[in-house]
Protein backbone atom coordinates (compact mmCIF):
# COMPACT_ATOMS: atom_id res chain seq x y z
CA UNK A 1 0.00 0.00 0.00
CA UNK A 2 1.51 3.12 -1.11
CA UNK A 3 2.45 5.56 1.97
CA UNK A 4 -0.17 8.53 2.52
CA UNK A 5 1.23 11.65 1.43
CA UNK A 6 -0.60 14.85 3.14
CA UNK A 7 -0.78 18.94 2.10
CA UNK A 8 -1.06 20.64 5.03
CA UNK A 9 -1.62 24.31 4.47
CA UNK A 10 -2.31 27.66 6.59
CA UNK A 11 -3.75 30.83 4.70
CA UNK A 12 -3.66 33.84 6.84
CA UNK A 13 -6.11 36.17 4.57
CA UNK A 14 -7.25 39.96 5.26
CA UNK A 15 -10.71 39.26 7.45
CA UNK A 16 -13.95 37.90 7.70
CA UNK A 17 -15.92 39.66 5.22
CA UNK A 18 -12.51 40.12 2.49
CA UNK A 19 -10.99 36.28 2.84
CA UNK A 20 -8.31 37.57 -0.23
CA UNK A 21 -5.04 35.64 0.86
CA UNK A 22 -2.33 37.23 1.65
CA UNK A 23 -0.24 34.83 3.10
CA UNK A 24 -0.02 31.49 2.01
CA UNK A 25 1.98 28.09 3.32
CA UNK A 26 2.34 24.36 3.22
CA UNK A 27 4.30 21.77 4.16
CA UNK A 28 4.30 17.96 2.48
CA UNK A 29 3.71 15.23 5.15
CA UNK A 30 3.42 12.13 6.06
CA UNK A 31 1.44 10.68 9.12
CA UNK A 32 4.55 10.38 11.29
CA UNK A 33 5.05 14.34 10.30
CA UNK A 34 8.35 14.01 8.44
CA UNK A 35 8.16 16.93 6.37
CA UNK A 36 9.51 16.18 2.24
CA UNK A 37 8.97 19.92 0.93
CA UNK A 38 7.41 23.33 2.05
CA UNK A 39 6.59 26.53 0.67
CA UNK A 40 5.77 29.92 2.05
CA UNK A 41 5.06 32.87 -0.31
CA UNK A 42 3.15 36.45 0.36
CA UNK A 43 0.83 36.89 -1.52
CA UNK A 44 2.06 39.54 -3.90
CA UNK A 45 -1.67 41.05 -5.43
CA UNK A 46 -2.82 41.26 -1.40
CA UNK A 47 0.24 42.31 0.63
CA UNK A 48 1.01 45.54 -1.81
CA UNK A 49 -2.81 46.39 -2.26
CA UNK A 50 -2.39 49.12 1.48
CA UNK A 51 -5.95 49.55 1.34
CA UNK A 52 -7.27 46.22 2.00
CA UNK A 53 -3.52 45.72 4.34
CA UNK A 54 -4.47 48.54 6.69
CA UNK A 55 -7.87 46.72 7.23
CA UNK A 56 -6.56 43.18 7.78
CA UNK A 57 -6.95 41.84 11.20
CA UNK A 58 -3.19 41.13 11.66
CA UNK A 59 -2.00 44.56 9.77
CA UNK A 60 0.38 44.92 12.78
CA UNK A 61 2.48 41.80 11.70
CA UNK A 62 3.27 43.56 8.42
CA UNK A 63 5.78 45.42 10.39
CA UNK A 64 6.85 42.80 13.24
CA UNK A 65 6.98 40.07 11.36
CA UNK A 66 7.14 40.45 7.23
CA UNK A 67 9.07 42.87 6.45
CA UNK A 68 12.33 41.23 8.67
CA UNK A 69 11.28 37.89 6.53
CA UNK A 70 11.71 39.98 3.66
CA UNK A 71 15.01 41.05 4.58
CA UNK A 72 16.32 37.94 6.00
CA UNK A 73 14.83 36.13 2.92
CA UNK A 74 12.57 33.88 4.81
CA UNK A 75 9.60 34.53 3.04
CA UNK A 76 9.37 36.31 -0.49
CA UNK A 77 6.31 38.20 -2.69
CA UNK A 78 5.00 35.79 -5.61
CA UNK A 79 1.85 36.46 -7.70
CA UNK A 80 -1.23 33.80 -6.91
CA UNK A 81 -0.96 31.98 -10.32
CA UNK A 82 2.91 31.04 -9.49
CA UNK A 83 2.40 30.42 -5.76
CA UNK A 84 -0.48 27.69 -7.22
CA UNK A 85 1.71 26.37 -9.91
CA UNK A 86 4.61 25.86 -7.26
CA UNK A 87 1.92 24.13 -4.95
CA UNK A 88 0.32 21.86 -7.60
CA UNK A 89 3.79 20.76 -8.45
CA UNK A 90 4.78 19.81 -5.29
CA UNK A 91 1.19 17.78 -4.97
CA UNK A 92 2.28 16.01 -8.15
CA UNK A 93 6.06 15.37 -7.62
CA UNK A 94 5.13 13.78 -3.30
CA UNK A 95 1.90 11.98 -4.88
CA UNK A 96 -0.40 13.71 -2.52
CA UNK A 97 -3.72 12.81 -2.11
CA UNK A 98 -4.88 14.56 0.61
CA UNK A 99 -5.62 18.30 1.24
CA UNK A 100 -5.70 19.39 4.99
CA UNK A 101 -5.78 22.42 7.43
CA UNK A 102 -6.81 23.19 11.14
CA UNK A 103 -10.65 24.42 9.84
CA UNK A 104 -10.13 23.03 6.54
CA UNK A 105 -13.22 25.16 5.74
CA UNK A 106 -12.12 28.37 6.56
CA UNK A 107 -8.86 27.75 4.70
CA UNK A 108 -10.63 26.37 1.22
CA UNK A 109 -12.86 29.70 1.62
CA UNK A 110 -10.13 31.72 1.49
CA UNK A 111 -8.45 30.15 -1.45
CA UNK A 112 -11.70 29.87 -3.49
CA UNK A 113 -11.95 33.78 -3.08
CA UNK A 114 -8.16 34.95 -3.92
CA UNK A 115 -8.27 32.55 -6.97
CA UNK A 116 -11.51 33.86 -8.41
CA UNK A 117 -13.09 31.61 -11.32
CA UNK A 118 -12.25 27.90 -11.71
CA UNK A 119 -10.64 25.37 -9.49
CA UNK A 120 -7.42 25.81 -7.35
CA UNK A 121 -7.09 22.00 -7.35
CA UNK A 122 -6.32 20.53 -10.52
CA UNK A 123 -7.23 16.75 -9.39
CA UNK A 124 -9.65 15.28 -7.33
CA UNK A 125 -8.34 15.17 -3.40
CA UNK A 126 -9.72 14.12 -0.25
CA UNK A 127 -10.05 16.76 2.52
CA UNK A 128 -9.61 16.18 6.02
CA UNK A 129 -9.79 18.91 8.63
CA UNK A 130 -7.11 18.51 11.68
CA UNK A 131 -9.06 20.36 13.74
CA UNK A 132 -12.34 17.75 13.36
CA UNK A 133 -9.04 15.38 13.80
CA UNK A 134 -7.97 16.43 17.00
CA UNK A 135 -11.30 16.92 18.63
CA UNK A 136 -12.43 13.28 17.95
CA UNK A 137 -9.39 11.61 19.49
CA UNK A 138 -6.68 14.06 21.58
CA UNK A 139 -8.62 16.53 22.75
CA UNK A 140 -11.94 14.95 23.58
CA UNK A 141 -9.69 12.75 26.07
CA UNK A 142 -9.90 13.38 29.75
CA UNK A 143 -6.73 14.42 30.41
CA UNK A 144 -6.76 16.69 28.55
CA UNK A 145 -10.35 18.29 29.31
CA UNK A 146 -8.76 18.41 32.79
CA UNK A 147 -5.97 20.30 32.00
CA UNK A 148 -7.93 22.84 29.68
CA UNK A 149 -10.45 23.45 32.81
CA UNK A 150 -7.13 23.79 35.21
CA UNK A 151 -5.30 26.23 32.38
CA UNK A 152 -8.29 28.44 32.06
CA UNK A 153 -8.68 27.20 28.85
CA UNK A 154 -12.00 27.84 28.30
CA UNK A 155 -14.31 30.65 26.38
CA UNK A 156 -16.48 33.46 28.06
CA UNK A 157 -19.35 31.06 26.67
CA UNK A 158 -18.08 28.22 29.23
CA UNK A 159 -16.64 26.15 26.01
CA UNK A 160 -13.25 24.33 26.72
CA UNK A 161 -11.50 26.06 23.81
CA UNK A 162 -10.40 23.44 21.26
CA UNK A 163 -7.83 25.55 18.74
CA UNK A 164 -4.64 25.04 17.30
CA UNK A 165 -2.90 27.12 19.70
CA UNK A 166 -4.38 24.97 22.57
CA UNK A 167 -3.90 22.02 20.68
CA UNK A 168 -0.35 22.15 20.25
CA UNK A 169 -0.05 23.58 24.05
CA UNK A 170 -1.24 20.26 25.27
CA UNK A 171 1.00 18.12 23.06
CA UNK A 172 4.04 20.00 23.49
CA UNK A 173 3.71 20.56 26.97
CA UNK A 174 4.10 24.25 26.40
CA UNK A 175 1.07 25.71 28.53
CA UNK A 176 1.78 29.49 27.40
CA UNK A 177 2.14 28.63 23.79
CA UNK A 178 1.43 31.65 21.67
CA UNK A 179 -0.20 30.98 18.20
CA UNK A 180 2.20 32.95 15.70
CA UNK A 181 -0.58 33.74 12.88
CA UNK A 182 2.02 33.30 10.54
CA UNK A 183 1.20 30.82 7.13
CA UNK A 184 4.07 28.54 7.78
CA UNK A 185 4.89 28.41 11.56
CA UNK A 186 1.01 27.52 11.70
CA UNK A 187 1.30 24.65 9.66
CA UNK A 188 4.56 23.60 11.31
CA UNK A 189 1.93 23.35 14.61
CA UNK A 190 -0.91 22.03 12.32
CA UNK A 191 1.79 19.10 10.98
CA UNK A 192 2.80 18.34 14.85
CA UNK A 193 -1.02 18.06 15.87
CA UNK A 194 -1.84 15.96 12.80
CA UNK A 195 0.48 13.30 14.22
CA UNK A 196 -0.72 13.00 17.22
CA UNK A 197 -4.02 12.08 16.06
CA UNK A 198 -2.50 9.86 13.65
CA UNK A 199 -0.97 7.82 16.59
CA UNK A 200 -4.25 7.32 18.36
CA UNK A 201 -5.38 4.28 15.06
CA UNK A 202 -8.59 6.05 15.16
CA UNK A 203 -10.84 6.50 12.34
CA UNK A 204 -9.43 9.32 10.03
CA UNK A 205 -12.78 11.54 9.34
CA UNK A 206 -12.27 12.75 5.86
CA UNK A 207 -14.67 14.97 3.96
CA UNK A 208 -16.17 16.19 7.17
CA UNK A 209 -15.59 19.88 6.75
CA UNK A 210 -17.46 22.63 9.30
CA UNK A 211 -19.19 20.29 11.39
CA UNK A 212 -18.33 22.39 14.57
CA UNK A 213 -15.85 20.23 15.97
CA UNK A 214 -15.55 22.05 18.88
CA UNK A 215 -18.70 20.88 20.34
CA UNK A 216 -17.44 16.87 20.35
CA UNK A 217 -15.39 18.02 23.45
CA UNK A 218 -18.19 20.07 25.21
CA UNK A 219 -21.12 17.69 24.71
CA UNK A 220 -19.42 14.76 26.36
Amino acid sequence: MAKMMLAVVDTECVGLQDKSVYDFAWQIVDKKGNVYSEGSYLVEETIIDADKMMGAFYAKKIFSHYIPMLAKGIITIKPWKDIRSEFLADLDKFNVDVFAAYNVGFDMGAIKSTNGEGKFLHRPMRVLDIWQFACETILSSKTYMQLAREQNWVSDAGNIRTNAEKAYSYISADWNYIEEHTALEDVKIENRILAACFRQKKKIPFGKVNAQPWRIVNEL
